[in-house]
């Protein structure tokens, strides 16, 4: 059986490059035919954590360059499977763990769960030369097609396209009526205004202004926005009566959240977006999914299909698409039928096992 070395970060933090590691990490279909060991890349319990300085992370980084060595050395892998970070300190720390495993004779496996290389690429000589040497002589996946285009300029091959999936909630395949008089919207992410949320309540209210019935309850975590802050936020917009924030939701309640909703609405800007996971939950749920065109989610979100895609940051359009959906019933349901048959045809968890099975016996067939 051939050994495969995953050097990872698992939970918690929960963002979704570390879901979708968890998700790896417990898989019978990769486990079954695969010798795994896991090197856990542990720094910090939260978000707000990971993106501080601190000297137990230097402590903790210089400990897991020592850890990379030794399981080298011990477990000799056939192929080392890496979620590569791609920028700021994350990117050197892990470009000298990469040194290690080149220096070891290490055949590498990038997974990219984000996009920004070419930014940070053009911003010296010297970063996309040391970009050039991180990914000489590797293998990498990329989430979409279209991601491709980040790693073009420091990454000659061609990488393999594996889109994220996940699990299937029992009661989304379940046919439920939705007798909702009022329309339901759901926005549901972390409260980062990078993520869109703000400019959602912007849009809400050119809804409210043009007399559109509806209602909004916009769940997540405080992270950079407090509760407080989006919630005078609504206020001074005079939609207390329409818009909600109902704080973070975990699983049951999270589920029942998209059960209970008619639109989702996910319009982030993050420059770093690659493929989120959450568009994927609501397609589960059949509902008619409006985001905007950052990183893989055109890929996802089929524009006038399963949902709509709009510009990022524009609020008009924002409003425009979210208008449409609110008066017609029938797009709605047409587009979130659509989207759920395209969720089960090509995001389920086990479609995500499958591909990354098929990528690790390619590289090892190829490398025999």
């Amino acid at each position: 059986m051939k050994r495969i070395l995953c050097i990872m970060q698992l939970p918690p933090p929960i963002h979704g490059a570390s879901l979708m590691n968890s998700y790896l990490s417990k898989s019978n279909i990769i486990n079954d035919n695969f010798d795994t060991q896991i090197i856990n890349l542990q720094f910090a319990p939260s978000l707000k954590e990971l993106e501080k300085f601190s000297f137990l992370k230097i402590f903790k980084s210089i400990n897991y360059a020592f850890v990379i060595f030794k399981k080298i050395i011990k477990f000799k892998p056939d192929l080392v499977y890496f979620t590569l970070s791609i920028s700021g300190y994350a990117f050197y720390r892990d470009a000298i763990y990469v040194s290690i495993l080149k220096l070891c004779g290490s055949k590498i496996l990038f997974h990219l769960h984000g996009k920004g290389i070419k930014k940070e690429s053009e911003k010296s000589i010297l970063k996309r030369n040391l970009y050039k040497f991180v990914f000489k002589n590797t293998y990498v996946i990329c989430l979409a097609k279209n991601l491709t285009e980040d790693i073009k300029s420091v990454y000659s091959s061609v990488p393999f396209i594996v889109p994220c999936g996940i699990p299937v909630y029992s009661k989304s395949t379940q046919k439920t009526s939705k007798p909702n008089k009022v329309v339901q919207i759901l926005y549901l992410s972390n409260y980062i205004e990078n993520k869109g949320i703000l400019k959602l309540i912007d849009a809400l209210k050119i809804l409210k202004d043009q007399e559109f019935i509806f209602n909004a309850r916009l769940a997540g975590g405080p992270t950079d926005l407090s509760i407080a802050t989006i919630e005078n936020y609504i206020r001074e917009r005079n939609l207390e009566n329409c818009v909600h924030v109902i704080g973070p939701r975990y699983g049951e309640d999270k589920y029942n959240e998209f059960l209970a909703a008619d639109i989702f609405v996910f319009p982030t800007f993050y420059g770093n977006e690659a493929f989120p996971l959450v568009n994927l939950e609501a397609m589960q749920f059949a509902l008619p999914v409006l985001s905007t065109n950052e990183g893989g989610i055109s890929e996802a979100v089929i524009n006038g299909v399963t949902g709509f895609v709009v510009e990022p940051r524009n609020i008009q359009q924002l409003a425009d698409k979210l208008a449409l959906l609110i008066y017609n019933e029938n797009l709605r349901d047409g587009m979130g039928t659509k989207g759920k048959d395209r969720f089960f045809k090509n995001y389920t968890i086990q479609h995500f096992e499958h591909n990354i099975k098929n990528v690790f016996n390619t590289i090892l067939k190829t490398e025999a």
